[in-house]
């Protein structure tokens, strides 16, 4: 089968990049949105965390134009709530500055203007990972020395720690208006927040074990985005083929082994454009979908780790996902 071309720049496989200077102590994937994701409209970066380090900045603090998201995940393949780490984070400055520390998945919200840092792995038994989205395409900062003394009973940024698992009776109150994201995933959430696509019937190919997090539970940042649990071979989606969105999105797919982090160990493919031509990724990477852009089916091919992870970044408060009819002339000589 000779392999499509058309959309191959809208595939981009991973690889090691140093980030900005002393943001990191070593590499990660990196991506900005200008310069690695075709004009995207977010940054995006990944990294496997296995001892106590300190990061985000190494030293002093940081103050970004843009919201900035910072995620700690599981990487317990059986239970996507558990966490075998204690972080803790500097947010704000003067005698606003506070540190906040966490034992559970989590995202830091970081509002534009917001100094924050250094994040603080103080603990840590078992590897876990760290995503940051930063709502801009590219990656700008001021690097400062933060000033007063940092209280650990503060309560001005508490509201800014949120729990990595979705609030059921927001979903629950979707369904009843009607709603929701068309694709159905409200309607398969637990009562602990938790999404289990494949056993309720999204699909075989589906997630395990997801959460997902809207604008609403983020402080009103324009980004809802997902981490979740795969490994089930075949279709992803029972209810239609192709969906667009209103706005941009990232579609990302990690390997489990924070020992090899090259490996993805699995296979899945994608429609992209009204054609709906398949593309596949064997290695950590993702997909980028833009504004209004066709895109699905997919489906996993084949498995051969225990479990690989995957991720939606999309930016709007809100997933709408409307299943559609393609119409190839409508879409003729875009993208």
């Amino acid at each position: 089968m000779k392999p499509h071309e058309k959309y191959k720049h809208l595939l981009k496989e991973f690889e090691f990049r140093d980030g900005p200077e002393g943001l990191y102590p070593e590499q990660l994937f990196w991506m900005e949105g200008s310069k690695h994701m075709e004009g995207f409209g977010a940054c995006f970066s990944f990294m496997y965390v296995k001892k106590p380090q300190v990061f985000h900045p190494i030293e002093g603090a940081l103050v970004h134009p843009y919201d900035e998201l910072l995620v700690f995940e599981t990487l317990n393949k059986k239970d996507i709530l558990s966490f075998d780490a204690e972080i803790s984070v500097e947010i704000g400055d003067g005698d606003d500055r506070e540190i906040h520390t966490f034992t559970e998945p989590s995202v830091v919200l970081i509002p534009k203007g917001t100094v924050h840092g250094p994040v603080r792995i103080n603990k840590i038994g078992s590897p876990i990972v760290h995503y940051c989205i930063s709502l801009s395409s590219d990656y700008k900062a001021e690097k400062i020395t933060p000033t007063g003394t940092a209280k650990t009973d503060g309560t001005k940024y508490k509201k800014n720690i949120v729990k990595m698992a979705g609030n059921l009776e927001t979903r629950m109150k979707e369904i009843a208006a009607n709603e929701g994201s068309g694709m159905g995933y409200e309607a398969v959430m637990d009562e602990r927040g938790v999404l289990l696509p494949a056993a309720r019937g999204i699909g075989p190919g589906n997630g395990t074990e997801c959460v997902w997090l809207y604008g609403e539970d983020l402080m009103g940042f324009n980004v809802n985005f997902t981490w979740g649990i795969y490994g089930n071979l075949g279709k992803w989606h029972r209810g239609g083929e192709v969906h667009t969105h209103p706005e941009e999105e990232i579609l990302i797919a990690v390997g489990w082994d924070p020992d090899n982090p090259l490996y993805l160990g699995a296979e899945i493919e994608m429609g992209l454009g009204p054609e709906v031509d398949m593309y596949v990724i064997n290695k950590p990477g993702l997909y980028i979908a833009p504004k209004g852009f066709p895109h699905l089916p997919m489906l996993t091919r084949w498995c051969d780790a225990d479990a690989f992870g995957f991720m939606v970044v999309c930016l709007d408060g809100h997933h709408g996902s409307p299943w559609v009819e393609m119409d190839l002339d409508a879409y003729e000589g875009q993208w």
